[in-house]
């Protein structure tokens, strides 16, 4: 049954992402949805609220989770890379993603849930929160609003730069003080 329940929300979240792909997010319907997966709407709040719910999952299911699994073994470094792949691979839709703003803007939910990532780390690492007198929060949402940024501008890129260019830079960033640049 969960696994069901798993293949449907699937479903729904690959037909969510080639409507995005074609049209402004603010014009997709939760009708264009289901008709384009070939479910009924209420299949659709079985599982999700509303369209910026099943954006989050999205994101949470392809990019995040893995990310934390990483984080949580002390791999924060694969933990970057796993979320720079995503989004370099699917760097479409992330594109349109980020064009989304507002009250419930794309760029805000990322802010949140890398800040929350961050606080993860920061707090396995409490070395740098101990030094500095700063709250594992005000490190969190530093990095979490560099890390937005970069990815941005990995999305935005017309393709001149590679995966591994935008990496470099973003591990170069982070590793060193901008006195140091």
């Amino acid at each position: 049954m969960e696994q069901i329940k798993e293949l449907t929300k699937r479903l729904i979240a690959n037909s969510f992402k080639e409507l995005l792909l074609q049209n402004s997010f603010e014009k997709i319907t939760i009708k264009m949805i289901t008709d384009h997966a070939n479910v009924i709407r209420p299949t659709f709040y079985n599982h999700f609220h509303d369209k910026y719910e099943l954006l989050e999952w999205i994101f949470r299911d392809e990019v995040l989770d893995e990310a934390e699994i990483f984080e949580r073994e002390g791999k924060i470094e694969e933990g970057i890379y796993h979320i720079f792949s995503k989004f370099y691979e699917d760097r479409e839709f992330y594109r349109k993603a980020f064009e989304i703003t507002g009250q419930n803007g794309f760029a805000d939910t990322l802010s949140d849930m890398f800040t929350s990532f961050y606080k993860e780390a920061a707090s396995r690492n409490l070395k740098i929160v101990k030094e500095t007198k700063l709250s594992v929060d005000t490190v969190a949402r530093y990095y979490s609003s560099g890390l937005i940024t970069v990815l941005k501008m990995l999305v935005g890129d017309n393709g001149s730069e590679s995966l591994e260019d935008f990496l470099y830079g973003y591990r170069y960033l982070i590793s060193h003080a901008l006195y140091d640049i």
